[in-house]
C-alpha cells in the first residue's frame, strides 16, 4: 500500500514539473484553412429570444351604419374602420451562441522537446473554450439548460361576418295592368297582374332590420311576462339568450362590430456595441415594438493589443439593461450579462492550465505547473 502512494506522488510531481509546448493564438482570418497543427475556437456571445403577445381589436362599421340614427335613435356606432393593438405580455430569454465575429485560431508549436507536454485543449459543443492544459479532469461541467414556456392563447373563432346581411335581398313588385275592351257601347275592364323582382334599397333593408329588432324585443317581453301561459321551465333562459343573440346580430348591422384576436410573435435579437435600439416590428396601425440596450462595463481591463505567445484570448462580459417597449411604453426591463459587449483580454497558459466558464468564457480556475 505504501509503494502505491509513493508512486502516485512521484507521478504528480513529474507532471507539474513538465513544461507545456508553445501556443500562439491569432484571429481566425489569419489562421490556415486546415493543417492539423491547431484548432479554431470562438468566444461566447449572448442572444435573446423575445416573445410578445398583442391583443388586436378591429372595428368594422355596419353595412347599415348611415341609418343608425334614423331607425335606432342613437349616434353611438362605429363610423370608420380601425385597428388597435395593445400589449398583453412580453418575455426576454437569453441564451449562449458562438460569436462568429470573435473567432480565433490556436497554433501549436511544431517543435516539442521530450520534456514538454503536448498542449491539451477542451472545447464546448458550441466551439468555445472549456479548458487549456488541464491534464487532470476538471469538475467544471456547466451546461446551459433550455427553458420551456407554456402559453395559453385565446382564439376568437366567432363568425366575423354580419349574419343577417345575407338575407333575401329581393322584394316582390306587383304591377296592376287594367286592360279595357270596348265593344259597341259596352266597356269591359280586364285586370292583369304583372309580377317581377327588384332589389331592395339600402334604406328598405334598414327598415326590415329595424322591424326585426322591434319584433324580437316584443317576443322577449312576451316570453318574460308569461304571455304564452306555458311553463317553459329552464328552457326559458335558453330561448331568451337566443333572442338576445339574434337582436345583437341585427343591431350590429347598424352599430358595427369589433373583432378581437390575440397574436403571438417571437424574435431573436443579438445586441451589438454600436446599436442601442432595434425595431422588431411595426403593426398595421403604425405602432412600433422596440428592443433597447443600455450597456455599462463592469471592468476597467484594457483590450489586448499585440499577439503574444502562450496567451489565450477570452472576453470579460458586460452587464446591460434590456428593455422592450411598445408604443413607447415599457413592457419588459431587466439587467442581463451580454458577453459581446465586454472587453477581450488574455490569460497566459505558459506552464499553466486554465478552466473557463462554459457560459461566459471567463477563466474560473488557473493551475500553475
Amino acid at each position: 500500500m505504501r509503494k502505491v502512494k509513493i508512486y502516485i506522488v512521484l507521478l504528480l510531481v513529474a507532471i507539474t514539473a513538465a513544461a507545456t509546448a508553445q501556443i500562439t493564438v491569432v484571429t481566425a482570418d489569419k489562421g490556415p484553412a486546415a493543417d492539423g497543427n491547431g484548432l479554431y475556437y470562438s468566444l461566447p456571445a449572448t442572444m435573446f429570444k423575445v416573445e410578445v403577445d398583442l391583443r388586436r381589436v378591429e372595428s368594422v362599421p355596419g353595412p347599415l351604419a348611415e341609418y343608425c340614427e334614423n331607425y335606432l335613435g342613437t349616434d353611438d356606432y362605429i363610423k370608420a374602420s380601425s385597428v388597435v393593438y395593445t400589449a398583453v405580455d412580453a418575455k426576454v430569454i437569453p441564451f449562449t451562441i458562438a460569436d462568429e465575429n470573435a473567432s480565433y485560431y490556436m497554433v501549436f508549436s511544431e517543435k516539442v522537446s521530450k520534456e514538454d507536454k503536448p498542449p491539451r485543449v477542451e472545447l464546448t459543443p458550441l466551439g468555445t473554450l472549456k479548458s487549456v492544459n488541464m491534464y487532470i479532469n476538471s469538475d467544471n461541467q456547466q451546461h446551459e439548460t433550455s427553458k420551456e414556456i407554456e402559453k395559453t392563447i385565446i382564439i376568437n373563432d366567432k363568425n366575423d361576418h354580419f349574419d343577417y346581411e345575407a338575407e333575401f335581398n329581393k322584394k316582390q313588385l306587383i304591377d296592376t295592368v287594367v286592360r279595357k275592351i270596348t265593344i259597341d257601347t259596352m266597356t269591359i275592364s280586364k285586370f292583369l297582374f304583372k309580377t317581377s323582382w327588384v332589389a331592395k334599397t339600402a334604406e328598405e333593408r334598414a327598415e326590415d332590420a329595424a322591424r326585426h329588432i322591434s319584433l324580437i324585443r316584443e317576443q322577449r317581453m312576451n316570453l318574460l311576462t308569461g304571455y304564452h301561459e306555458v311553463n317553459f321551465g329552464a328552457g326559458i333562459e335558453y330561448m331568451d339568450n337566443q333572442l338576445k343573440e339574434m337582436e345583437q346580430q341585427y343591431l350590429e348591422l347598424f352599430q358595427g362590430k369589433k373583432r378581437v384576436s390575440f397574436e403571438h410573435y417571437t424574435f431573436f435579437v443579438r445586441p451589438e456595441k454600436d446599436t442601442k435600439q432595434k425595431e422588431l416590428m411595426t403593426t398595421t396601425s403604425g405602432d412600433k415594438l422596440m428592443f433597447k440596450v443600455q450597456d455599462f462595463l463592469n471592468t476597467v481591463v484594457k483590450p489586448m493589443g499585440a499577439i503574444l505567445n502562450n496567451v489565450v484570448y477570452y472576453r470579460i462580459p458586460a452587464n446591460a439593461a434590456i428593455e422592450v417597449t411598445f408604443k413607447d411604453e415599457s413592457l419588459f426591463k431587466d439587467i442581463f450579462e451580454v458577453k459581446q459587449l465586454g472587453v477581450v483580454s488574455g490569460v497566459s497558459v505558459y506552464k499553466a492550465g486554465v478552466i473557463f466558464d462554459t457560459q461566459t468564457g471567463v477563466p474560473v480556475k488557473v493551475r500553475k505547473y
